[in-house]
């Protein structure tokens, strides 16, 4: 029997109003602790915003939503 490979999708934001990095820590912690999210990495300086999930645990939508309701401004770059 052969392992089916999962397909994990990646969504980035760009996150504006963030002004420090325990903030951007925070909000990676906050992302890490959602089923489905793989990795959650904040690049700080540049204000991306970088989501690895399983499509089939958490939809894109979900996690949009889980970013704009902390309170920063975003915007999709890409899904």
């Amino acid at each position: 029997m052969f392992q089916v490979e999962k397909k994990n999708r990646e969504i980035k934001f760009l996150i504006e109003g963030i002004t420090c990095t325990g903030c951007a820590m925070d909000m990676e912690n906050i992302m890490l602790d959602m089923d489905g999210v793989i990795d959650a990495s904040l690049n700080f300086a540049e204000g991306v915003f970088t989501i690895q999930y399983d499509p089939e645990e958490i939809g894109a939508k979900t996690i949009a939503k889980k970013v704009q309701n902390m309170g920063f401004g975003t915007k999709l770059i890409t899904e």
